[in-house]
Order: C-alpha cells, then sequence, then structure tokens
C-alpha cells in the first residue's frame, strides 16, 4: 500500500522505536459542513462503515462536523490535504470552476436532470479537470439535493414580496447577483452561523432545502416555507488529489465503488423523506405557501443573463436555452 509522504514518515519513526508496523492504519478523514441528522451525514456515515469493512483494518475513518468549521473551511482544507474527503454544496463549483458553474443557478431549471447535464460528456470532463488543476480536489460524486425553498416570517409568493429583504444565501457570487436583481438584499453567511444570525434579526429569511431545513432546527426561528423550487443541484463529494494519488489502483476501486454505493443510497432517502420533512415542518409550526414560479424567474431574467455570460460559452448557451427568447 502507498502512503503519504507525512504517513511514511510517522512509520519511520514508529519502525525506529520498535514498535510492530502492521498496527498501523491509513486514516481517512470525511469533513462535513451539515448536522448529524441530515441524510448527508448518514452518507458519510455509510461510507465511514463500508471503507472500514471492505478495507480489512487498512483504513480507519474519521467524521468531522462543523466542529472544524463551515463548507468553505472544510473544502479548502481538503484542497490542503487537511482532510482526506469532503462534502461541498454548491460552493464548490464557484471556487474551483467558475466557468462551468451553472448546475445550480437560482429560477433555471425544472428539475435536477437538468441540472445534471453540466456534468455530462465534453463539459463534464472539463469541470473535472479544472477542480484537480485549481483547488487539488477530485470529484468523486454527487448526491442530488431537494430543491431549494425560501424560508421567512411572512409569506413570500410573489417577488415583490422580497423586495429590500435581508436575506441569506450561502458564499457563492452568482446567487448573490440573482437575488439581488429580484429585489432583495441578499448577505452570504456560513451555515453554521444562519440559526443565530436568524434568532437575532440580522437576517430575516435563508433558502435551503427542506432536510437542511429541518435538520437545522429552523422552524425554530421561521415560520414559512416558499416553496419556490428556485434550484435543483448537488452536493459534490471531493477527496484530496494527493490522497487519490497515493492509493494503488486496487485502492482506487475499492474506495470509488464504495462512494458510488453511499451516494446511491442517499439519493433513494432524500426523494422518499421530501414529502415527510414538508408534513414534519407543517407539525412543528411552519406554513407552507405556493409561490409563483414563473414571475420569480421573469424578475431573475435579467441577472441571470449577466451571469451567464461569464460562463464558458458551451455552458452559457445551455443556460440561456432554458430563458425566453429576447
Amino acid at each position: 500500500m502507498r502512503r503519504t509522504p507525512v504517513f511514511a514518515a510517522l512509520i519511520a519513526g514508529t519502525a525506529l522505536a520498535g514498535a510492530p508496523l502492521a498496527a498501523a492504519a491509513e486514516d481517512i478523514a470525511i469533513a462535513l459542513h451539515v448536522d448529524p441528522g441530515h441524510v448527508m451525514f448518514d452518507v458519510g456515515e455509510r461510507m465511514k462503515e463500508m471503507l472500514e469493512e471492505r478495507s480489512d483494518g487498512e483504513f480507519t475513518v474519521t467524521l468531522l462536523g462543523t466542529e472544524v468549521g463551515g463548507e468553505r473551511d472544510q473544502i479548502e482544507g481538503t484542497s490542503f490535504g487537511e482532510y482526506q474527503i469532503t462534502l461541498g454544496g454548491s460552493m464548490p463549483m464557484t471556487l474551483y470552476a467558475p466557468e462551468y458553474a451553472a448546475s445550480d443557478l437560482p429560477f433555471v431549471y425544472d428539475s435536477v436532470d437538468e441540472a445534471r447535464e453540466i456534468y455530462e460528456g465534453e463539459t463534464g470532463d472539463a469541470v473535472r479537470q479544472a477542480f484537480i488543476d485549481n483547488g487539488r480536489l477530485r470529484l468523486v460524486g454527487l448526491s442530488e439535493r431537494n430543491p431549494r425553498n425560501l424560508t421567512s416570517n411572512e409569506p413570500m409568493p410573489t417577488p415583490e414580496d422580497v423586495q429590500d429583504l435581508r436575506l441569506r444565501v450561502p458564499e457563492i457570487a452568482p446567487w448573490v447577483t440573482i437575488w439581488s436583481g429580484i429585489g432583495a438584499s441578499p448577505s452570504p453567511i456560513a451555515w453554521p452561523e444562519v440559526y443565530t444570525s436568524l434568532q437575532t434579526g440580522v437576517i430575516e429569511a435563508q433558502e435551503n432545502p427542506v432536510n437542511l431545513i429541518a435538520a437545522g432546527k429552523l422552524f425554530e426561528v421561521q415560520d414559512v416555507i416558499n416553496r419556490t423550487e428556485h434550484v435543483y443541484s448537488f452536493f459534490h463529494w471531493l477527496m484530496s488529489e494527493d490522497f487519490y494519488q497515493s492509493l494503488d489502483e486496487d485502492q482506487r476501486e475499492m474506495v470509488q465503488s464504495t462512494i458510488d454505493e453511499a451516494i446511491a443510497w442517499g439519493d433513494e432517502q432524500t426523494a422518499q423523506l421530501e414529502e415527510e420533512l414538508y408534513t414534519m415542518l407543517q407539525d412543528e409550526g411552519m406554513e407552507v405557501v405556493e409561490a409563483d414560479k414563473a414571475a420569480y424567474r421573469a424578475a431573475a431574467d435579467a441577472a441571470i443573463r449577466e451571469v451567464a455570460e461569464g460562463y464558458a460559452p458551451e455552458v452559457r448557451d445551455y443556460v440561456l436555452s432554458f430563458l425566453p427568447e429576447q
């Protein structure tokens, strides 16, 4: 088994001390920016169990949560080799493959399949190479997400309702542009700070899929789910390129097949749980309001076109194909 340089040095030191080398195991740290109870945390736990079992003791796996930081902290830590695997939301694309970061544009797609096209064919190959070149990260899997919805303390079924709304969005520049174009006042805030920011009134609203709304207990600080369903997107499973290169072919195949199986299981859970989560959130006191999606899309049109001009030509044209002709 090939080892990372740091690990090899540790092994050498242990050998000099007279300890048996057979007792050593490679440690894989998986960093997750979601809370326990979220489906993606369950996927991480499933990966841990299967990796440890299938490696026959070669690997020990540690799950790390928000105690090591928010999404950006964890992604950058994996890029630097601090963690071996991490879970990213939409942020990794804007950080490391910005010319292709259109799979999660708000108010563009009607389904996860339409969004997935960005990762297929030659464009998908370019995305994966950009992650390696720009972030020393390897994209090893995509987990489907429930569509994102706007939560607030008052119903907001139309874009007129969000004018000057202090809205939390992730640290993703195109999202700031699009929500600003609709008329809101978006603020990029890391996920671990969202609950407190809502509780203290720093922000008035936020947007996320129902599973993250539930796992983060946002029903305690928000009254309404506005079903805007404005983003269909994915969680990105990323591996440190240095760690990947340290594995031999058999290990790579075992690790990748394990990740694939855990993701497939998670996709099934995500689809099955969506309506149950809406019911649970209503039971917790949240009102579910159907939003005028067509009106929101019309309000976002100009900002989407502005953002699309910054993409690679083939991605720009794909995004514009979903907008009304001008």
